[in-house]
């Protein structure tokens, strides 16, 4: 007799134990939304806020979003494309990077997520691995493209800008300013570079896509890790994976209203986060998508919530963070805002009780990974709230807490309830495979389902998990383990600290020693000494960082995390 996982106690009235897998493909998702809600407005890109009420935007309804991107399906079918063809989408926060996302599946093709802003060594690396036929992104990156077309499988380039969508005086408006960014070029169209706009208006909206389709369990998007570690390698992920696990945090939210959200779309859309939860979950809700190019605007992104009254706003602790400590914060008011899942990287629970108290949302943390949809467990929204931890395994998700190092049979052993081990996970939402990397796939797929997700955590008595680190971010200081996220944790509570990060530093004597790196908030200051003073009286001799720089900012990834190994490169020559 199976045993109730005790955790599911503590979810929510309403939220189901399991969740039947989606058996659908990511298409029927807007087609369904569009055909309950066709004259909502699915996408509401927001520019600029300008005096006397006017505003740089445009707005497209579901029943246009679902009719934009058949077009967009039968112009690649035109240009050749044909089911299983890989074609990536290199855009920011737009509604053409949803329209294509969208075109794409309807094509029976697979999606390849890429960051506009990406090296050319970097792009080459994901193209070429991908096999990728076509690209899809703006102006301004066209000579890049093009440069990696020698060496790569791009046949097609199609070309739009963030602007395409305004029309009329706000499109000359903003254009100057893109150009001056560098988002925006003059284009010869022809061999192999179309614009966008102009291929969407050749195809009638009334022409059915006549695409071979692919099966629910087949590729809907290949999306690559972030590649903090190691090089990145992309988690192919099904129809059935997304979408399930999109049907997971719907459930989530019981009390969510189909047709009534409002959605904060500052998550890039090219991250896993921000397509999952923003874009994705964001069509299941027939919620109204604002979406923002630049997400690291965050004076923007206060006047999104207060202006468009946003009831969702995914993110990750680094907005929270900026919006808590911005000069302006009391002139918006975000108490529209219901719901908010933070992701990425830790949450600080200073950064978390802050954001609540003027918000008077629900800020929870939640974790989850590209390799499984990418979310795993959050806390419950609405009910008991464990600061500190990702809450509780999401309906359907198994979980093993097992041993960081297999045993002589090579086996992993679960270990003893409260210990810390590696997170196991198996369900629905798991990826398929590493793309053309059997042996990493090996490494971190299990015959048995399990994704090995090489993060330590603890469990509670009531189910609720802890995140300890990363197992390949454990310092190793004279054979003691030193787990960052503690150290940094003493660090936020300093009130002069804005960011901190910390990281192992090589060292002759003790393998290892403990390095902090910290922003301060404007106009304060501290010193070496006053902040292993300060650590000292939280934490055991070892643990105190015996190095401190001090930076103005910290670098991070797109979506907001801190890149530890960025800091420590730089340190050692080697960036």
């Amino acid at each position: 007799m199976s045993i109730e996982p005790v955790w599911r106690s503590f979810y929510e009235d309403d939220v189901p134990h399991e969740i039947q897998p989606a058996n659908r493909l990511l298409k029927d998702d807007l087609s369904a939304t569009a055909d309950r809600f066709p004259n909502h407005t699915a996408l509401h890109l927001i520019l600029k806020y300008l005096p006397l009420g006017l505003t740089v935007e445009a707005k497209v309804t579901y029943r246009e979003l679902d009719l934009d991107s058949s077009r967009l399906a039968n112009a690649l079918i035109d240009l050749g494309l044909k089911r299983g063809d890989r074609v990536a989408i290199m855009l920011p926060n737009t509604p053409q990077q949803v329209i294509s996302l969208f075109g794409i599946s309807k094509a029976g093709c697979i999606v390849v997520n890429a960051n506009p802003i990406y090296t050319a060594s970097e792009l080459e690396h994901q193209f070429r691995d991908s096999n990728t036929k076509a690209v899809i992104c703006m102006s301004g990156s066209l000579e890049k493209i093009r440069g990696l077309q020698a060496n790569t499988e791009i046949e097609h380039i199609l070309i739009t800008d963030i602007n395409d969508s305004v029309t009329g005086l706000f499109h000359k408006l903003s254009s100057r300013p893109l150009r001056d960014l560098g988002h925006m070029t003059d284009v010869v169209y022809g061999d192999g570079v179309y614009s966008f706009q102009q291929l969407l208006a050749q195809h009638n909206a009334a022409e059915p896509v006549t695409a071979s389709q692919p099966s629910p369990d087949d590729p809907a998007i290949m999306q690559y890790t972030g590649g903090t570690t190691a090089l990145p390698k992309a988690a192919v992920l099904t129809h059935n994976s997304l979408l399930t696990n999109v049907s997971m945090t719907r459930a989530w939210l019981p009390q969510a209203k189909d047709g009534g959200e409002v959605t904060l779309g500052a998550l890039p859309f090219f991250h896993i986060f921000g397509l999952s939860i923003a874009i994705l979950l964001g069509v299941r809700l027939a919620a109204r998508i604002v979406i923002t190019p630049n997400p690291r605007d965050t004076e923007q992104n206060m006047k999104l919530i207060a202006k468009e009254g946003v009831t969702i706003f995914p993110g990750v602790p680094a907005i929270y963070n900026a919006i808590i400590h911005h000069e302006a914060m009391q002139s918006y008011d975000m108490t529209s805002v219901r719901y908010c899942i933070s992701g990425g990287a830790p949450l600080p629970q200073q950064v978390q009780e802050e954001f609540n108290r003027i918000s008077g949302a629900s800020l929870v943390e939640g974790y989850g990974l590209t390799e499984c949809s990418p979310v795993v467990a959050a806390n419950p929204l609405l009910g008991k709230v464990k600061n500190g931890t990702i809450g509780v395994p999401f309906p359907s998700t198994e979980i093993r807490i097992v041993s960081t190092e297999p045993n002589e049979e090579g086996e992993f052993e679960d270990v003893e309830p409260g210990a810390e081990g590696e997170l196991l996970v198996r369900g629905p939402q798991n990826m398929l495979e590493y793309w053309n990397r059997p042996e990493e796939t090996a490494e971190t797929l299990d015959p048995n389902g399990w994704i090995h997700t090489g993060d330590i955590v603890t469990q509670d008595e009531e189910g609720y998990l802890t995140i300890v680190d990363r197992k390949k971010d454990l310092i190793i200081v004279s054979g003691f383990n030193v787990v960052p996220r503690e150290v940094e944790e003493v660090l936020y509570k300093h009130p002069a600290v804005l960011e901190a990060a910390v990281a192992g530093f090589p060292d002759e004597q003790r393998g290892e020693i403990v390095k902090a790196y910290i922003a301060t908030h404007p106009g304060q200051t501290l010193t070496v000494d006053e902040v292993k003073e300060f650590c000292a009286e939280s934490l055991a001799p070892y643990k105190v960082p015996r190095e401190v720089a001090f930076r103005d900012e910290l670098p991070k990834s797109m979506v907001g995390k801190v890149l530890r190994r960025i800091l420590v490169e730089e340190d050692l020559g080697q960036s």
